[in-house]
């Protein structure tokens, strides 16, 4: 799934003096033209202009990471240890009691290190810097800013601890972006340890790593390359879509090349991940054909243990983090690593419907145009995402209402991927019928990607702008219907001549109480309805649970069960249930008799 960072910014003072010897030679200028003529004379030299001053480049901002070392590193569980940051912001001058430094609290339902951080200094051209915190209200949440009460000055340097603990979060379902310690090393993104330089000012960006800690077989890799790497001059909040990882790391391809495809993982995951990955690569290079990349652009895959939301994933600068959990099934991490991959480069408004849509629509689909999956494979991924919609009993709640509730109900979080999906292979079906099949969907998409630079507002009027060219007035209603929460139903044919649509009866995805119990750090039962599953099953009102799965997994799969570990009057005991409510119809596909893989048009 793809998060966009947002960072808060904040206007450092700057200062500016002027040039001495410039105000010198006006001066000189200037007394000459009011001297009394003086005898000519003969010069035998030629008059020297003031040579200017060489502009001196920026210096960069630089991050030094040295992890480690980790207690039961090899303990998915139980892992634990530090990172010691520092920080080294060049050529501050900050007013007494303005923002220096600054991290959110919470990133996308994860808790950062803002609050847990240890032995945070900060030094500039004065020595130690005495600082105050406060919480404001940033554009995505709480954000937390470092201030001093006396003037800044000089380059400021920074350090502190950023603990890595692998005990399941507290919030609940998240993207993977923790600290996590694995085979003796750690990997994590940027945005939930790294504290970044209040304001809008840009520098180059220098990534030091101390492995020390971590043993002679120990390297790193990030986001932007491997080891110690220096970016050109841009915004420091590049450092927060930064997958960092470092350790006894495991490589495909073995020898990593400066572009292309490159794949990490710590530990021992229970599978071998070499296979996975090779895939990966071969589906890489067919995306990239697809559409039209010839640049070979670095793309990093990291691979980690999740204890929550396993097989998920998240999106980030140039790579993706993809997770596994105990008894996961390795062809399903094939379509999460599609998934994401697919949002390298398509990726368009800043809306949830497009971005996950898109992803969901392609994720089967161009694997199985590359000969990775078959069209059987195709089927089950479309009729997973279209059972899960149909069945959804919020699957008409309008767009607007989407992100508020975002992390508060699974059934809410999955609309944007099923809704987004079915809706898009209605604009292609009906593209291709009004072009006689010459064109599809797939021209809208390669044209959205290569105006990814244009602004927000600009990209949502692009996508109206090509609707109404491919479909008259009828694309920009079809989309206003989607928007309004109107039901997306693909007709018979509208998946190629493989597959034609009919029902089936499914169970609704029921969790039997008010599902944003299960949000904050201490989650508490409310709301529980009297003859569900979760009150035959010994639930109540009061009760503290927490679990370790992921529900967005659980309401696409009519078979799995929840189990809440529950505590209750000092007891702790588990709960487990099958979350299913009333019976429903939904659309599904299956193959038509006699049409080969090869002919199915997808």
């Amino acid at each position: 799934m793809r998060i966009a960072t947002v960072f808060h910014r904040t206007g450092l003072r700057a200062t500016h003096t002027a040039s001495l010897a410039l105000l010198l030679a006006a001066g000189a200028v200037a007394a000459q033209a009011q001297a009394p003529a003086a005898a000519p004379t003969v010069s035998t030299q030629p008059a020297s202009a003031p040579v200017p001053a060489k502009p001196q480049p920026p210096r960069p901002l630089v991050l030094k990471l040295q992890p480690g070392p980790f207690n039961h590193a090899d303990d998915i569980d139980k892992g634990a240890g530090v990172v010691d940051v520092t920080l080294t912001i060049p050529d501050v001058q900050a007013a007494a009691d303005t923002p220096l430094l600054q991290l959110p609290l919470v990133v996308a339902n994860v808790e950062t290190v803002a609050v847990t951080l240890k032995e945070l200094t900060v030094r500039d051209s004065h020595g130690n810097v005495p600082l105050a915190t406060r919480d404001i209200k940033g554009s995505n949440g709480k954000l937390r800013e470092w201030t001093s009460p006396r003037e800044v000055q000089g380059d400021l340097v920074v350090h502190y601890q950023a603990p890595v603990d692998n005990a399941p979060p507290k919030r609940g379902a998240a993207p993977p972006y923790s600290l996590r310690t694995e085979g003796g090393g750690f990997s994590g993104v940027g945005n939930v340890f790294v504290l970044l330089p209040s304001g809008a000012k840009q520098y180059p960006l220098a990534l030091r790593w101390d492995l020390s800690k971590l043993g002679d077989d120990a390297s790193a890799t990030s986001s932007y390359g491997e080891g110690d790497v220096t970016l050109p001059v841009g915004a420091p909040a590049r450092l927060w879509s930064t997958v960092f990882m470092a350790g006894a790391m495991h490589r495909v391809p073995a020898e990593v090349k400066p572009k292309g495809f490159s794949s990490a993982w710590l530990g021992k995951p229970g599978f071998d991940p070499e296979p996975l990955m090779t895939w990966a690569d071969q589906l890489h290079r067919a995306m990239a054909g697809f559409f039209g990349d010839n640049a070979e652009t670095p793309y990093r895959v990291f691979l980690r243990y999740n204890p929550i939301n396993a097989g998920g994933g998240t999106a980030l600068a140039q790579s993706f983090l993809v997770t596994y959990g105990k008894g996961i099934d390795v062809e399903d991490l094939k379509i999460t690593l599609s998934h994401e991959m697919t949002h390298t480069w398509t990726e368009g408004p800043d809306q949830a419907w497009y971005e996950e849509g898109v992803a969901v629509y392609y994720q089967a689909r161009l694997p199985y145009r590359a000969g990775l999956l078959t069209a059987d494979q195709f089927l089950a991924d479309l009729n997973q995402t279209a059972a899960r919609y149909y069945a959804d009993a919020l699957n008409t709640t309008p767009d607007a209402e989407i992100m508020p509730r975002f992390w508060e109900d699974t059934r809410i979080r999955t609309l944007p991927y099923d809704r987004g999906a079915l809706y898009l292979a209605l604009v292609d079906a009906r593209v291709r019928k009004a072009s006689g099949g010459k064109r599809s969907l797939d021209n809208l998409v390669l044209e959205m990607s290569r105006q990814r630079g244009a602004r927000p507002e600009q990209q949502v009027a692009l996508w109206q702008q090509l609707l109404t060219r491919e479909l008259g007035p009828a694309g920009p209603a079809l989309h206003a219907a989607m928007l309004a929460g109107e039901l997306m139903e693909p007709e018979s044919g509208d998946f190629g001549p493989c597959f034609k649509r009919g029902e089936k009866t499914v169970r609704r995805f029921e969790l039997g109480f008010e599902p944003k119990s299960l949000v904050g750090h201490e989650k508490t039962i409310r709301g529980l309805q009297d003859g569900s599953a979760a009150a035959k099953a010994g639930l109540r009102d009061g009760d503290v649970v927490t679990y370790g799965v992921a529900l967005d997994a659980i309401q696409g799969d009519q078979k799995a069960q929840l189990t809440l570990n529950v505590t209750r009057d000092g007891r702790q005991f588990p709960i487990t249930y099958l979350p299913r409510g009333e019976r429903v119809k939904v659309w599904q596909w299956q193959r038509v008799p006699g049409v080969a893989d090869d002919a199915c048009g997808i």
